[in-house]
């Protein structure tokens, strides 16, 4: 037998071929890396978070949030340096399940002029990101230390020409400062950006220079506040809320997310319905780390 004959024997009788069952095993369908990757590209305010990771057993999970220490004070030359405390506090995050699905037919995939399954993943991906960043936006907003009202209005008495200006903005950092925090960002809703975006002192974000330097729903700079619009901004009865955020003085941000198990998607076929259905799910959780770091601004929004 030649060299040959000998190895298509090999493989016509117990090759690892990739048509086996076994192959079919080890190399699976990308659908969970696709459904983070659509996620990921719908994800804005999460971006904006202090992440801890917690893929691991257990059910709550408590962190150390840093504190900021007083100032430095003047010391004689034979005095003591004076000890001051070292204050921490504790967050406890208990992530929950989200998750989706979609399901189609046997005779619908037959007959789609598109890749359907591949459609559902991408779709169950921007409901994910969308449950997320919306849960995040709740989180800060309930959570915030001051809430303000545009031109000092009460909030049932908001009306078209209560739009965010340029001292809201000036207001909202002021507030950040005066807790000690430093004012980084700001998210705003799809109605509040032409309001920004007619504040003459903002600098755009297509005026920056560069394109690489524009994160994902970035609009425009105020005396160096990014400012971000994001889906997830709810508005209700044409008022919604913006979120002035800072950081601790060692970069902490304001808001944590403890995620507990990634995105994934699992796919079931009930032959009885023919039936093909993709579900997607994820556990994580949301904390506000520093609520004084928190502004929201109250606006009309159409």
């Amino acid at each position: 037998m030649d060299k040959q004959a000998f190895i298509k024997r090999a493989i016509d009788s117990n090759a690892f071929v990739s048509t086996n069952t076994y192959a079919t095993a080890v190399n699976p369908k990308v659908w969970d890396t696709d459904l983070r990757a659509y996620q990921e590209k719908n994800i804005v305010y999460t971006n904006h978070t202090t992440m801890f990771d917690f893929r691991m057993p257990g059910r709550d999970y408590t962190v150390t949030i840093d504190a900021a220490p007083t100032a430095a004070a003047e010391v004689a030359e034979t005095a003591a340096v004076t000890i001051q405390p070292l204050t921490n506090r504790q967050v406890t995050f208990t992530p929950t399940e989200y998750g989706s699905a979609m399901q189609t037919t046997r005779k619908e995939l037959a007959r789609a002029f598109f890749p359907v399954m591949e459609n559902m993943v991408k779709k169950l991906g921007y409901a994910l990101a969308l449950k997320k960043d919306s849960l995040g936006v709740s989180t800060a907003q309930s959570g915030a230390t001051t809430a303000l009202v545009v031109n000092n209005v009460a909030s049932t008495a908001i009306a078209s020409s209560d739009t965010l200006s340029l001292s809201d903005f000036t207001k909202a950092v002021r507030v950040i400062k005066n807790y000690y925090y430093k004012p980084v960002k700001a998210f705003i809703c799809n109605s509040q950006e032409e309001q920004v975006l007619n504040i003459t002192q903002l600098q755009k974000a297509n005026e920056f220079g560069t394109r690489d330097a524009i994160d994902k729903g970035l609009v425009g700079q105020l005396f160096g506040l990014k400012i971000y619009v994001t889906d997830s901004i709810p508005v209700a009865s044409n008022k919604a809320k913006m979120l002035v955020q800072g950081q601790s003085q060692t970069g902490e941000e304001a808001v944590g997310y403890a995620i507990k198990r990634d995105a994934i998607i699992e796919r079931d076929y009930d032959p009885f319905y023919r039936a093909e259905s993709l579900i997607a799910h994820e556990e994580y959780d949301f904390k506000v780390l520093h609520p004084n770091a928190i502004v929201t601004v109250e606006s009309y929004a159409a």
